[in-house]
């Protein structure tokens, strides 16, 4: 738009200068009047007595055609600036269309604002940046426009004066018709009228006159030609260029260089973007870059011609394999499945195209659980104690053990295994270490003195109970545990305790099964915008109403993935393609 601008300047600048030249060159200067004033007052003057008599035909018509010559110089003066003007108003129409293309930059600075905001990259600084920079281009234009439109106006001004020119020629010529005139009809009467001030004065006024308007009307043209020139000069108040750099990184600008020309995506690289804006002054500013695009990735795998779900069939059936679906009838209600049964459901998905796929779903309907078998005592039924020497004091010796405990030097360690085995064919064994100190007396070997077998019922399976111990195994109720607790007290009176425990088994409860009930099948399509699941939960096969659901708990849903349920109750309605699941909570 700048150089647009600067180019229309410069041609209204030669049209003006060519305007000055033709008015300055066909015009006649007010030296060369002077002479024709000068030749007619030495005439005048030489013969004024004689003036009636030497007036002949023969010097009338040489002073007509001097003043006739005078007259066509004029006209062809006029004609040249009206020529010129025409140049001029020209230039203004040239004026106009770069005018035009100013807009049209205009409208393309609109569409890189209309770009920033669509862009999610751009900043609020940078799109407001555009925007007032937007909002200056639209008013030098408008302002462009009204001076464009007032310059019309006084080209037409220019044009009217020059028309008054013409008139005041006109009347030139009209007088010297006049004059003419006269003198054929008063050729006695020159001498009283044709004086050397008359004369003097009507030529002098006529040139004056010339002179006069040939002044006015080249400092209006100039003025015009300045007040246009101006105006174009409001054209170039800002430029606003979009600059683009492909990038490796989209951190950084690297790997390539600022154009005004956006290049094509390509793999791995990044498009960032500038403005730059330039102004009356030659100032210059720019918006920090931004990156518009991510790397470009490489081309996907055309996908296969898609098709949608024509309708979903859900049926069901008992089976007694867990792993082979069954070959029987297919119901669209759920059977009753008896314990120890699969329940199989069976979904058939016939597509747009006519095509099925069919999947398979099972659970198992677990039995009751049987009586665990009664508890046994216990008694030990044999005990071992064996030595063993070593030189290290905490991790026991993986050598030979002998019933008779070895010497041992100074500094070495006595280890004893006791190993005690029970009626139940199990055992327990425990270890003692000594230590043979240094200068230390012999130590004495020790025995079993004596192993003392007692029981304890409990309700814990891990914590020792604290009440009292029984010789007699206790009945222990269904559910909770038999400690038994083996003392082995040694001939240095010393003793060491072990416990052992087991759980009485309970009868097995039915297990609780959630099914799926899809009134409209399970996925969604172009047609079923909505899909509603209904939970439906058994217990030992059989399905249970909802006041049973609520005495155990509540039905809630999970997203897979997520800890928390975003929904309860037996019937959610999804509006979304969801991966969900139910449980029963209490």
């Amino acid at each position: 738009a700048k150089d647009a601008a600067a180019e229309a300047k410069q041609d209204v600048a030669d049209a003006t200068e060519q305007i000055l030249l033709d008015i300055s060159g066909s015009y006649a200067t007010k030296s060369e009047l002077s002479d024709v004033e000068g030749d007619l007052q030495t005439q005048i003057t030489a013969n004024a007595d004689g003036l009636a008599s030497k007036v002949s035909n023969t010097e009338y018509q040489q002073n007509k055609a001097d003043i006739d010559a005078e007259l066509l110089k004029q006209s062809n003066a006029l004609k040249t600036a009206q020529d010129n003007l025409s140049n001029l108003q020209s230039a203004q129409g040239e004026a106009n269309q770069k005018l035009i293309k100013a807009q049209e930059d205009l409208k393309k600075a609109q569409d890189a604002v209309t770009a920033l905001e669509n862009d999610q990259a751009t900043t609020t600084e940078q799109l407001n940046s555009a925007k007032e920079a937007l909002k200056t281009a639209q008013n030098a234009v408008d302002k462009a426009t009204a001076d464009v439109t007032q310059a019309k106006k006084d080209i037409a001004t220019a044009q009217g004066q020059i028309s008054d020119i013409q008139d005041g020629i006109d009347g030139l010529t009209s007088r010297v018709s006049t004059a003419e005139t006269n003198i054929s009809q008063n050729s006695q009467a020159i001498s009283l009228r044709a004086t050397k001030t008359e004369v003097n004065t009507a030529i002098k006024g006529a040139k004056d006159y010339a002179d006069a308007q040939i002044e006015v009307e080249s400092k209006k043209i100039t003025q015009t030609v300045t007040q246009v020139s101006s105006k174009v000069d409001a054209l170039t108040s800002q430029k606003q260029e979009t600059y683009y750099y492909q990038s490796t990184s989209n951190t950084t600008q690297t790997g390539g260089s600022w154009s005004t020309t956006k290049p094509q995506e390509a793999l791995g690289k990044y498009i960032w973007m500038k403005i730059k804006f330039t102004f009356v002054d030659g100032a210059t500013s720019e918006t920090s870059p931004v990156c518009m695009t991510g790397a470009t990735g490489a081309p996907g795998t055309p996908g296969a011609t898609g098709k949608g779900i024509k309708s979903t069939a859900v049926a069901y059936q008992a089976g007694t394999s867990g792993t082979t679906a069954p070959t029987g009838t297919w119901s669209s209600s759920i059977p009753s499945v008896s314990q120890g049964q699969y329940l199989w459901t069976r979904v058939v998905t016939t597509y747009t195209d006519n095509t099925t796929s069919t999947s398979y779903s099972v659970s198992y309907i677990p039995k009751n659980g049987g009586k665990g078998d009664p508890g046994t005592s216990v008694t030990v039924s044999s005990t071992s104690v064996t030595y063993q020497k070593s030189t290290n004091g905490t991790t026991a010796p993986t050598g030979s053990w002998a019933t008779t405990p070895p010497a041992t030097n100074a500094g070495e360690y006595l280890w004893t295994k006791t190993v005690v085995n029970y009626s139940d064919g199990k055992s327990t064994t425990a270890y003692s270490v000594s230590r043979n100190g240094t200068n230390g007396v012999n130590g004495t070997s020790v025995t079993v003195k004596s192993t003392a077998i007692t029981y304890q019922a409990s309700t814990s399976g891990t914590t020792v109970p604290s009440g009292t111990w029984s010789t007699t195994i206790p009945a222990v109720p269904v559910g909770q545990f038999l400690w038994t607790r083996t003392v082995v007290t040694y001939s240095d009176n010393k003793s060491t305790t072990s416990y052992a425990v087991s759980r009485q088994g309970a009868d097995g409860t039915d297990a609780f099964m959630i099914v799926y009930d899809p009134l409209n099948g399970l996925e969604f399509s172009a047609s079923q915008k909505t899909l509603t699941i209904t939970a439906k939960v058994f217990k030992g096969g059989k399905e249970l109403i909802d006041a049973q659901v609520n005495a155990f708990g509540a039905i809630k849903w999970y997203e897979n993935g997520s800890a928390t349920a975003f929904a309860s109750g037996k019937t959610i309605t999804l509006t979304a393609p969801k991966e969900v699941y139910a449980t029963l909570e209490n």
